[in-house]
C-alpha cells in the first residue's frame, strides 16, 4: 500500500464523530509518529500535506464538519453519522465479518495487502459495541465454498495496462478439457467476479461482433501487445453479461411450479422463499404445490438437482424434462460402478 494512501487512510481514522473534533495540528502528530509524513520537512509543509490530505477527505465524505471559527481548524464526523471507517455496532461488526469471508478471497492477490492492512487498522481501534458483537457474533457460509481458482496477480495489471492504453493483450489459453494450451490475440474489454472466479471479456481485433469470455485463471501466459486497431467508446461489462450470458446472470425470469415434500422441505414453504411472490397452489398433509418466478438459470438448475429428494418440478415442461434427463445420466454413472 503506497504511504499515500496508508496518510489518507489514518487521517480519516483520525477523526472523530461528534461532539469530539480533531485539529489538523493533532493529525499531523499522528502522522509523524507513524513516519507517515517526511521528518526532514519543516512544520509548514508538512501541514500542507495534512491539509491536501484533509481537503480529499472532505470532497468524498459529506458527512466530515470543518469548524473554522478559529485555529487550527476542528474536524469531526457531524452529529448523527456513522463513522464512514470505524465499526460502531453490531450492523458493522456484520458487514465486516462478512466481507471479510466472503469477499477477500475473492480478490485478485494484488488487492488483498491493501485490505487486510484497512482490516488490521480497524481492528485496532475498537469500540465497546464493536467488541461487544465481535465476541457474541460469528458469520457462517451457507454453502460448502470452493478454492478460488489460482490466477497470476501480475495478469491484473497487465490487463488494466492494455484498457488505459488502448492495446491488444497476446496470451496462451487452456479452455476446459484441452491438454494444451492455445495462442490467442483479443482486445480486452473488461472484467468480471462470478462467485470466486474472474472472467475476461474481450473481442476479435477489428470485429466488435466477436465477443468471447475467458475464464482469467486458464491464462497460462499473458502480455501486452500492439495498440488496438478497434476500440469501443463505451463498453459496459454488466449489460453485456445479462444480456448474452446466461451461465453467469441467469436468463428471463420464467414462472415454475414444484411440488416440495413438507417434511424435509417446509423451510422452501414457509422460510427461505425462492421468490417474494411465492404462493401456494395447493397443500395435503405430505406435499405442498407452489408457483414462483424465477431466473432461467444454471444456478436454478443446480439447486434443483441438489434438492432432488424434496422438491419436483411440475412446470414448465422443458424445465422438467431437463432435469429428468440429468437425473437419469446421474444414476446411470452410478449404476455402471
Amino acid at each position: 500500500m503506497s504511504k499515500q494512501i496508508q496518510r489518507y487512510q489514518k487521517v480519516l481514522e483520525s477523526i472523530p464523530c461528534y461532539p469530539d473534533s480533531v485539529s489538523s495540528l493533532e493529525i499531523r502528530e499522528k502522522l509523524l509518529s507513524l513516519s507517515l509524513l517526511p521528518i526532514n520537512s519543516d512544520e509548514k509543509s508538512q501541514l500542507r500535506t495534512v491539509q491536501r490530505c484533509i481537503g480529499q477527505l472532505l470532497a468524498d465524505h459529506a458527512s466530515i464538519e470543518v469548524n473554522d471559527s478559529g485555529r487550527p481548524y476542528l474536524y469531526q464526523i457531524a452529529k448523527g453519522h456513522r463513522h464512514p471507517i470505524k465499526p460502531d455496532g453490531m450492523s458493522s461488526v456484520v458487514s465486516l465479518q462478512v466481507i471479510e469471508q466472503e469477499i477477500k478471497a475473492m480478490l485478485p492477490p494484488t488487492l488483498r495487502s491493501d485490505v487486510d492492512a484497512i482490516f488490521s487498522s480497524l481492528k485496532q481501534e475498537e469500540t465497546r459495541q464493536t467488541k461487544l458483537w465481535s465476541e457474541r457474533f460469528c458469520y457462517f457460509q451457507r454453502e460448502l465454498p470452493l478454492e478460488t481458482p489460482a490466477v497470476d496477480g501480475e495478469f491484473f495489471i497487465l490487463i488494466e495496462k492494455a484498457l488505459l492504453d488502448k492495446k491488444d493483450i497476446e496470451f496462451a489459453y487452456q479452455k476446459r478439457g484441452a491438454t494444451d494450451p492455445k495462442l490467442y490475440v483479443l482486445t480486452p474489454l473488461g472484467l468480471f467476479l462470478h462467485g470466486n472466479s474472474f472472467y475476461l471479456v474481450a473481442m476479435t481485433p477489428k470485429d466488435p461482433s466477436q465477443i468471447r469470455t475467458l475464464a482469467l485463471h486458464r491464462l497460462r501466459t499473458l502480455k501486452v501487445g500492439f495498440s488496438s486497431i478497434t476500440t469501443l467508446p463505451t463498453f459496459n461489462v454488466k449489460e453485456y453479461v445479462e444480456q448474452n450470458a446466461r451461465h453467469f446472470s441467469g436468463g428471463e425470469v420464467q414462472k415454475v411450479v414444484l411440488k416440495i415434500e413438507n417434511l424435509n422441505g417446509l423451510h422452501l414453504i414457509e422460510e427461505t422463499l425462492l421468490s417474494p411472490n411465492q404462493r401456494i397452489l395447493e397443500q395435503d398433509d405430505k406435499f405442498t404445490t407452489v408457483e414462483a418466478e424465477v431466473r432461467d438459470s444454471h444456478t436454478f438448475e443446480w439447486w434443483l438437482m441438489k434438492n432432488a429428494n424434496i422438491v419436483e418440478v411440475i412446470s414448465p415442461a422443458a424445465l422438467r424434462s431437463k432435469i429428468i434427463e440429468n437425473l437419469r445420466a446421474s444414476l446411470d454413472r452410478y449404476n455402471s460402478n
